[in-house]
């Protein structure tokens, strides 16, 4: 994914190479930080509250590990 192109609340699938073709996390990106131009912050556990994202824990996540949008 091009690190330009992101934005805050845009969903997202992580998918690493180790992970089978079956097995993704979908996430929403709650920060595009200054301090690296490989990573964003995204939230991955809500509960299910995706509107309240921002007031949940973040991981930061390597680029090339997410997709745009959500798989179902």
């Amino acid at each position: 994914m091009d690190i330009a192109k992101l934005r805050v609340g845009q969903k997202v699938c992580y998918q690493p190479e180790h992970y089978e073709n079956d097995q993704w996390e979908n996430g929403i990106v709650k920060e595009v930080p200054d301090h690296t131009t490989v990573a964003v912050r995204v939230v991955y556990n809500c509960g299910g509250d995706w509107e309240k994202y921002q007031d949940y824990t973040s991981a930061l996540t390597n680029l090339h590990d997410l997709h745009d949008g959500w798989k179902h």
